[in-house]
């Protein structure tokens, strides 16, 4: 992807081929975050590292040729996105385990640890994005007050497609550096694709602000999806009917989903599920005292708890048990 900038010498693209794990280390270090890293003292180090920097955001496509076990543990100023471009990479991140297969990405959160493994046959693209940058467009653009962290969570990349558009898109910057390196080295260019990449990554990867992401463009949606918002927000009925609610702001259950879809990327169900799992989070990470999951599933709306720990799982990569004893 970038090796063949580097072959031409584009600027801002570096390249690194080196048996010499000390070498590879350092290069990293300051490539992607500080991190320790292990391999077979049988394995021949083979790595071959491309980089490129574009304004605030760094770009690396990395391959070790080896067993490689990698630690690192995240500053608060970056996200990590990964991708997987050859080969299976396991991951340990945002408290939960993936495998990586091709075009599969994870998404680090800022101030957490990150342990990587990786064959031989494994090549990974990651791209650091500062945390300044994400909280800029969500203020900037958005118009959402940033207080509280953002975090990611482990697997919820969204759609199929995001792993990838986020590939074609480094691919498209990649080509750009290659065809107008002057024109790419404009500030105010890369301020834009630096804004870009968030709002791709922000509004696709589930993550703290994504219940609020969704809300977006509350001004122009149609008058009943903002209704419908508002029954949705005041309810705590567990069983809410698209049917009730479509008649409660006179509309047809077509119409109310279509306009669920076309302003807010979600469905009527998905919108309430995703509501109700952004409150429970927060109830979680802010309860005090002995308070139950259950007795906090029930104040924010929710009886149903088997199904709504596995959406909480799927969503947060964890139980909501697990994160109410991790609150401390």
């Amino acid at each position: 992807m970038l090796a063949s900038l580097a072959q031409a010498n584009v600027p801002g693209v570096s390249s690194l081929c080196s048996n010499d794990a000390e070498v590879v280390h350092n290069a990293l270090t300051r490539q992607l975050s500080r991190h320790s890293f292990d391999c077979s003292p049988s394995a021949r180090l083979d790595a071959r590292v491309y980089s490129a920097e574009i304004g605030s955001i760094q770009i690396v496509d990395l391959q070790y040729g080896a067993d490689v076990s990698v630690s690192a543990e995240l500053g608060d100023s970056h996200v990590l996105v990964h991708l997987a471009l050859d080969g299976e990479t396991t991951m340990w991140a945002n408290h939960g385990k993936v495998v990586l297969r091709r075009d599969e990405m994870l998404v680090s959160s800022p101030g957490t640890p990150l342990r990587v493994q990786m064959t031989p046959q494994c090549r990974h693209l990651a791209v650091r994005l500062p945390v300044a940058t994400c909280t800029e467009y969500l203020a900037r653009e958005l118009h959402i007050p940033v207080n509280r962290p953002l975090e990611f969570y482990t697997g919820q990349s969204g759609t199929r497609e995001l792993p990838l558009v986020w590939r074609g898109m480094v691919q498209h910057l990649s080509e750009q550096m290659r065809l107008g390196p002057s024109i790419m080295a404009s500030r105010r260019l890369k301020r834009q694709y630096e804004m870009v990449l968030a709002e791709v990554l922000l509004g696709n990867y589930c993550n703290s602000y994504s219940e609020q992401i969704a809300l977006h463009g509350n001004d122009i949606s149609p008058r009943h999806v903002r209704r419908a918002r508002e029954i949705i927000h005041q309810s705590l009925d567990d069983n809410i009917s698209i049917n009730a609610l479509a008649a409660q702001v006179g509309v047809s259950v077509r119409s109310l989903q279509n306009g669920f879809r076309d302003f807010l990327g979600l469905t009527p169900l998905e919108y309430v599920r995703r509501h109700r799992l952004e409150r429970l989070h927060s109830a979680l990470m802010n309860a005090c005292g002995e308070t139950s999951v259950t007795e906090l599933m029930l104040e924010c709306g929710i009886v149903n708890f088997g199904r709504y720990a596995q959406y909480y799982r799927q969503q947060y990569g964890c139980l909501p048990s697990e994160t109410l004893r991790r609150r401390v």
